[in-house]
Formats: C-alpha cells, sequence, structure tokens
C-alpha cells in the first residue's frame, strides 16, 4: 500500500506540473532547451508505474541507508537556527569531527583554491572567469559542472 501511493504521489507531481496550458508549453520549451524527448513524462510516468518493492528496497539499501553510516561524509545545508540542532543530531549518533561552516566562510571552506590565507584557512579567489563573487551562484562557479551538457568527460550524454 505504501509503495503504491508512493508511485500515485510521484505521479501526481510530475503530472501537475504540465496541468495548465502555460505550464504545458513551460515544459515544453525547458526540455527541448534541456534535450529531453517529448514524451519524456510519459516515459517517466511508466517507469515509477514499473518500480517494484524491490527496486526500492534496493534503493533505499545502497543509497538511503549509508548517508547515515558515521562513516560517511556528508554534507548538510540548513537554516542558521537548525545548525546546532543537526549537528547535534549526527555528533550522538557517532559521527566524529562534525564540523559547522557559517555561510560567510563556505567560499574559503570550499573553495578549489589551494591558497591560505593568514588563519591558514583557503583564500577566497580573486576572481572566477565571467563571475562575480557578489552575484548568485559565485560560489558554485568555481567547481567544475558534472552534467553531460557540459562537456565533463568520462559521462556519456543523456538522450
Amino acid at each position: 500500500v505504501g509503495l503504491e501511493n508512493a508511485k500515485s504521489s510521484l505521479a501526481y507531481n510530475i503530472i501537475s506540473g504540465v496541468s495548465t496550458k502555460l505550464s504545458a508549453a513551460t515544459d515544453a520549451w525547458v526540455g527541448n532547451y534541456l534535450g529531453k524527448q517529448v514524451d519524456y513524462d510519459q516515459w517517466l510516468l511508466s517507469k515509477v508505474a514499473e518500480v517494484t518493492i524491490d527496486d526500492a528496497m534496493h534503493s533505499i539499501i545502497n543509497y538511503l541507508l549509508p548517508i547515515f553510516d558515521p562513516k560517511s561524509n556528508i554534507a548538510v545545508s540548513c537554516p542558521t537556527n537548525k545548525v546546532e540542532e543537526i549537528s547535534k543530531y549526527f555528533t550522538e549518533r557517532g559521527w566524529v569531527d562534525v564540523k559547522t561552516i557559517p555561510e560567510e566562510k563556505l567560499c574559503k571552506t570550499f573553495s578549489n583554491e589551494q591558497a591560505k590565507d593568514d588563519n591558514g584557512s583557503r583564500a577566497l579567489p580573486d576572481n572566477v572567469a565571467g563571475v562575480s563573487m557578489f552575484m548568485p551562484g559565485a560560489f558554485a562557479a568555481q567547481f567544475q559542472c558534472g552534467c553531460a551538457k557540459c562537456g565533463r568527460e568520462g559521462r556519456p550524454a543523456d538522450k
């Protein structure tokens, strides 16, 4: 019963995304831009309908449960008022060396630049080609995209 309810909910979300003329036209335009087949939603609905309990259990065991293994490396993005609560949650469940990084220090912490500032932290890069560090997306622009459209080697293009 639970799996069928989940499949129905997912199907409803797929269908409701194109429930008006405007949303259907927008979806068609975006789908064309992304290179999706015209019948992508129908194909996706058929794949959702084919999911079995064994498929769901396989996904839970192989992809969801490992996230909660204290030996795994995970990153959590959350509102600032939830940082302590989430940090405490993982610490109490066996994670060691849990780090909380304020938003203003994300660039220094996760920058792919190896330069260090006076405190030994990674320094914020002076610039990223074509991107102002004050614009939305500037942090993400420092990293190589893994999507097929951006041409990262070793990843086949989606069809």
